[in-house]
């Protein structure tokens, strides 16, 4: 028997990226007579752009193969060319069905039948089956790139006819649904894949060679395909021709890779850009009574954290669970917020407030500097230390830079007499690797959703991924370790919200992460456009926006 669960310069580069935004192949702007005497005039030429849009985001971009997208914004530009089973619609907190049409999970929890949609095509024209999804999903399981711990619970898919996926868990997981809305678990066109090096086999890891030509082009359903694709500059997006659903009016997106604040407020009050993802508190004040301009505050669930590791061979004084009682008193958590923007908060530990389950926001009054030279006395350090604090040079915080947190570290405590030198390295200039490796041994970085679920946290738990690369295993708490099985078998929300409480509870003061703050989101707009709203699972929702 079977139960159904419908659960972001200087001005000479602000006006030269304004120029590339303005011609090339991928023009932002059209070349009619009016836009051209708007501009001889000096007068403003927001709303020329016609059917294209362009969007200002930071890059951060290592990969467009969905298989292996795992950073903030890339699922920007895979949830536009690809499409999940379920998806999460504008505001709702619950993943609904995209791709399905209908699901069911069995009564033990470990079976969840999805049956497709009639008539759904891929941009190549191919019929999507669905020995597609189970291609897709199994592929990414099997690539082992960051994105496949998603995956862990599925342990098989069977497909019994071509409008039927089943998938068979190895334990129940009260996330599941939401895991199957993330751009890894996008569906792709899996005969386009395949005879591009795709396979989905159990040693894709070292087989698979399609990253290549995903990097250049798309294969999926979505409402767009992906054109063009310069790194750590441009994406231009170009409406699918096949699409199988109803589109909007947008035919083409220009996505320019610029994350920083002023440049984007820059662009997007002259008009060279329609969509500033990375605004700040002081670019959105310089935005307001720009004609044609609005701006969205917005809490979104991504955080700024603090990295200790746990082996002492590789974090040094850090890896003292004392010095990390001291680290967590000695921060100013109202200061970091203020950093952060109006809207921030501090949540207790890593589960977001707004998730099932917070436990609320750690006081403003927890920082003692007194009680955190004793715990630094106490470990064997009455003088402090020195250490290299690392952190990433080209990636901010919704629109706020790392460095900027990093500081602010590197300030708070050297009141309490640790000398940090901060090392700055771009994503792809080494430290992306070495984060992901947990070869940092004190790091500020950031945390954005995958999946809008609290489970997206459990990662941060001993012995999971993100906890190994602080170098904390499951032996060094099994206690805590074992609750991370607890949540995804506590499929009753009740239930799951008392064991995500307890995990606050533990790492309330404890552990190798310190949550710095919870971000808010500062985005701009040209008015023109309709449907604009930051997304925390998308950054921003393209398939949503119509122009005026």
């Amino acid at each position: 028997m079977m139960k159904k669960k419908f659960l972001a310069g200087a001005l000479v580069a602000v006006m030269a990226l304004g120029l590339a935004a303005c011609g090339g192949s991928g023009s932002a702007k059209s070349e009619s007579g009016a836009e051209t005497a708007a501009a001889a005039e000096g007068g403003s030429t927001l709303g020329s752009n016609g059917s294209t849009v362009v969007v200002a985001v930071e890059s951060g971009f290592s990969t467009l193969d969905p298989g292996y997208v795992y950073e903030k914004y890339p699922p920007l530009v895979v949830n536009a060319c690809y499409e999940t089973l379920f998806k999460f619609n504008g505001k709702d907190d619950a993943p609904q069905p995209s791709l399905a049409d209908s699901y069911e999970f069995s009564e033990d929890n470990k079976t969840l039948t999805v049956k497709l949609k009639d008539g759904i095509t891929f941009a190549s024209g191919n019929t999507m089956t669905s020995a597609d999804v189970a291609f897709s999903i199994m592929r990414c399981k099997n690539l082992k790139g960051s994105p496949s711990f998603m995956c862990d619970t599925i342990d098989s898919i069977d497909t019994p006819d071509d409008k039927t996926v089943v998938f068979h868990l190895n334990t129940p997981d009260s996330g599941i649904l939401a895991k199957l809305t993330y751009a890894s678990m996008s569906v792709l066109d899996s005969k386009v894949v395949k005879e591009n090096g795709g396979t989905d086999a159990a040693d894709a890891s070292t087989k698979d060679t399609a990253q290549t030509y995903l990097n250049s082009t798309s294969a999926g359903s979505g409402m767009y395909v992906l054109t063009s694709y310069t790194k750590d500059e441009e994406i231009v997006l170009d409406k699918n021709p096949n699409y199988w659903g109803t589109a909007t009016n947008v035919d083409k997106y220009v996505i320019k890779l610029q994350g920083d604040a002023n440049s984007q407020m820059m662009m997007l009050s002259q008009g060279d850009v329609d969509v500033a993802m990375n605004l700040t508190d002081d670019t959105m004040a310089e935005l307001d009574g720009t004609e044609g301009v609005a701006t969205i505050n917005t809490p979104t669930k991504s955080i700024g954290f603090l990295m200790m590791n746990m082996d002492k061979n590789i974090g040094g004084p850090v890896a003292d669970p004392k010095v990390q009682q001291a680290i967590r008193k000695a921060i100013d958590y109202p200061g970091m917020r203020t950093i952060s923007g109006s809207g921030s908060v501090t949540p207790n530990s890593f589960i977001q407030v707004g998730f099932l389950g917070n436990s609320g926001e750690r006081p403003d009054d927890y920082r003692n500097v007194d009680e955190a030279k004793q715990l630094l006395a106490d470990a064997g350090y009455p003088d402090g230390f020195d250490i290299n604090l690392d952190v990433v040079s080209d990636l901010s915080l919704e629109g706020v830079a790392m460095t900027d947190f990093a500081q602010k570290v590197k300030d708070d405590l050297a009141e309490v007499g640790i000398n940090c030198n901060i090392v700055s390295r771009a994503w792809d200039g080494g430290y992306g690797e070495d984060y992901r490796d947990g070869k940092l041994g004190f790091t500020v970085m950031y945390w954005g959703t995958d999946y809008n679920d609290p489970n997206v946290q459990l990662p941060f738990l001993p012995g999971q991924e993100v906890g190994l690369r602080a170098g904390w295993t499951a032996d060094m708490d099994p206690e805590l370790a074992a609750l991370n099985d607890k949540t995804l078998n506590a499929t009753d929300n009740d239930a799951r919200a008392a064991v995500l409480k307890e995990i606050q509870d533990k790492t309330y003061e404890n552990g190798p992460f310190i949550v710095l703050t919870q971000a808010p989101a500062h985005v701009g707009y040209n008015t023109r456009l309709d449907g604009v709203n930051f997304s925390d699972p998308y950054a921003l929702d393209v398939t949503l926006i119509n122009i005026k």
